[in-house]
């Protein structure tokens, strides 16, 4: 569809004033015609390129020519690097050592933090991190539980008990008297 069934195109053809709606119509159909033919292929263009790499890789094979190994190609390798990265930036983020970073900026964290062998622990790199860029971390006192409510006093009432007494245990004042 490269360049033939465009926006431009369409409204080249519905603002010519010198066709018939129905003449727009056919060009436009047309465009389209021709914009799904670019990238067809026929049973037999296909079978004809299949019989082809078959007989070219029969060829190679009876040449002794190695087939290419995926695990050996640049492709492969940098992804895999990538991979190994992205695992251990997953298995750092539930570690002692990046206790208390915001989620939302674990990744700006641990890019700031050097990997390298013989860099400092990242305890250290943390501290001057934490320094530099405190709104990326939990306070000390946030990371504590949030409590949703005073402390629990009292019990539920037992069923030997009246309402009126459990109640009254339970709240610290009961019915006025008088």
């Amino acid at each position: 569809m490269a360049g033939i069934f465009t926006r431009k195109s369409i409204s080249d053809i519905m603002s010519n004033e010198a066709l018939t709606p129905e003449e727009r119509t056919d060009q436009v159909f047309s465009l389209y015609g021709r914009a799904i033919d670019d990238g067809f292929v026929t049973k037999g263009a296909a079978a004809a390129a299949q019989q082809s790499a078959i007989e070219q890789a029969k060829t190679e094979w009876e040449k002794g020519v190695k087939t290419p190994d995926p695990k050996e190609s640049d492709e492969y390798k940098a992804l895999l690097g990538e991979y190994t990265a992205y695992k251990t930036m997953q298995t750092a983020r539930g570690s002692e050592d990046y206790k208390g970073v915001k989620g939302k900026f674990f990744e700006t964290v641990y890019g700031m933090i050097d990997h390298r062998d013989g860099a400092k622990p990242v305890r250290e790199q943390m501290a001057g991190i934490r320094q530099n860029y405190e709104e990326y971390f939990e306070d000390a006192a946030a990371q504590k539980k949030p409590s949703t409510g005073g402390p629990v006093e009292g019990a539920m009432p037992k069923g030997n008990e009246s309402a009126v007494d459990a109640f009254t245990k339970a709240w610290g004042f009961g019915p006025k008297k008088g």
